[in-house]
């Protein structure tokens, strides 16, 4: 007789079987639009995603595709267009015959114009490193000096000014390390409104909803203070986002949150008890050393390159990170309702700010520890993931000995 825990057991295991089953099918039978390698194309597109400014070009994306058009004239969100060039084996478009034909209107392109102002005015109460900090921490849009790029790339705290899923469950994740002080129902609200406004002011770009969709519901589950629901959580959400879109399995923007959120909840809680012992940087460090450890690998794979000292550099900026998003946002209000107000709000921007800036800075100038050359190398990556849970099992059978005894 199958007793009713057993057979709660044995119906989760069933659901777990059909889900996986549902999205082996769905990756299976997913076939992605393809066009006509060096044959000249001429279609008719819809800018819907916001058009990144390059030093030679602007770089619009379309379907799948990457087009590279002079600086002007200057193209936006919500532009129609008549497109005219050839696709390349990557799916790039060069110097292409742009013809703009109308506007369409909508939400996410008026959001994006209110983004703009915001640029501006930030932007002109702020040097210009900070103030790519903190339009990029607050509303993901990337217009960050090369050289400080080139740095924050070298630190590994890119995440931090760019639209990226890693960032979002590392900022949650610190609100939920805080429940000890707000409390656990504040430390959700205020993880959840976080979250919510990222995702907002992005304009719900398909990484930041899936990242969106992974947060969301691992902060409620970690709220509740279960490990295995929160495990349940990320499994089930990847698993609707990859019914959705089956090709973010090869993007880095799913792989690197579906990681770092994996990391946060389960090496993250293991060391969450160690770290709290330790002065100044406290739980956070657990947050951003097991977000980094789960996380290199994907890095790894995709970017070749990676930085040891990043953990160290993360666990110094983090603490930044909370002040930074707090009055910035109060400087985006008040830079649009009352300047003078705006340029207290600055300043209390510009003093966290300028000290991320600075260690990422300091740290920049080091060459120790940096590993590069293994772009694209799906062994090392498997074998590093299988080293991390092999070291988490045994330091997890470890603790539970000495326990015993």
């Amino acid at each position: 007789m199958i007793r009713p825990v057993q057979f709660q057991k044995y119906g989760f295991l069933l659901f777990y079987l059909l889900l996986a089953l549902a999205v082996v099918l769905r990756i299976y039978t997913f076939r992605p639009r393809t066009l006509p390698i060096n044959t000249l194309l001429k279609f008719e597109a819809t800018i819907s995603s916001e058009v990144e400014s390059r030093p030679m070009s602007q770089k619009i994306k379309v379907l799948n595709l990457r087009i590279y058009a002079p600086n002007y004239p200057k193209y936006k969100l919500g532009d129609r267009l008549i497109i005219e060039g050839k696709v390349d084996g990557e799916g790039n478009v060069f110097s292409p015959e742009i013809t703009k034909i109308g506007e369409r209107a909508s939400i996410k392109a008026n959001l994006n114009d209110f983004r703009d102002t915001i640029l501006s005015r930030v932007s002109a109460l702020l040097p210009s490193r900070e103030a790519a900090l903190v339009v990029g921490a607050l509303i993901g849009v990337d217009r960050i000096p090369e050289d400080f790029k080139v740095q924050l790339i070298k630190t590994g705290t890119i995440h931090v000014v760019v639209v990226s899923g890693q960032n979002l469950m590392i900022v949650a994740g610190v609100f939920i390390s805080l429940s000890k002080y707000l409390g656990r129902r504040l430390s959700l609200f205020f993880s959840c409104l976080a979250v919510l406004c990222y995702a907002f002011f992005t304009g719900f770009e398909p990484p930041v909803v899936r990242a969106l969709i992974m947060v969301f519901t691992t902060t409620v589950a970690l709220y509740l203070g279960r490990t295995s629901g929160a495990l349940f959580s990320i499994f089930l959400s990847g698993s609707v986002i990859l019914l959705i879109w089956p090709d973010a399995l090869t993007t880095p923007s799913f792989l690197l949150t579906f990681a770092a959120t994996l990391g946060i909840v389960t090496l993250g809680q293991m060391l969450s008890g160690f770290f709290s012992k330790v002065p100044v940087v406290g739980e956070n460090a657990a947050v951003s050393l097991s977000a980094f450890i789960f996380t290199a690998p994907v890095i790894l794979y995709f970017f070749g390159s990676i930085s040891l000292l990043a953990p160290l550099v993360n666990i110094l900026v983090l603490e930044a990170v909370f002040p930074i998003m707090l009055f910035g946002f109060l400087l985006f209000v008040t830079s649009v309702i009352f300047t003078p107000v705006a340029q207290i709000f600055a300043f209390l921007t510009y003093l966290p700010a300028h000290y991320f800036s600075a260690v990422v800075d300091f740290f920049s100038k080091f060459d120790v520890g940096y590993i590069k050359g293994f772009a694209g190398n799906l062994y090392l990556t498997i074998f590093l993931y299988v080293l991390v849970f092999g070291l988490m099992l045994i330091w997890r059978g470890e603790r539970d000995v000495s326990r015993a005894k």
